[in-house]
């Protein structure tokens, strides 16, 4: 060990191979092997709109003048639409981001 300098070989992490140190690299990250996007869209997309539908009931309930409902089921369908024009547009831009690192 006389002239060498010795350096911390944890420090990089890594592993001894045939005598030697050799330095990991970093691991790859994996695909999720989860839901598809296209997947989760449709599932949001549903959400929504048993969202919108049970607001809807509920007005029927709360509201007792066809005005009432309709102002309030006018609301929610206007909601609705713009929360999955809004999810499908996330998932749109996400969808371009991953094609363009393959």
């Amino acid at each position: 060990m006389r002239g060498k300098k010795l350096t911390s070989m944890t420090q990089n992490g890594g592993h001894f191979e045939k005598g030697r140190w050799v330095e990991d690299t970093e691991p790859t990250p994996e695909t999720p092997s989860g839901p598809s996007v296209d997947e989760l869209v449709d599932e949001a997309s549903k959400s929504v709109r048993r969202a919108v539908g049970d607001v809807t009931a509920l007005g029927r309930h709360l509201f007792l003048t066809e005005e009432g409902r309709g102002h309030l089921e006018k609301k929610a369908r206007d909601a609705g639409a713009a929360l999955e024009r809004a999810v499908t547009e996330v998932a749109e831009k996400a969808r371009k981001t991953y094609e363009k690192k393959e």
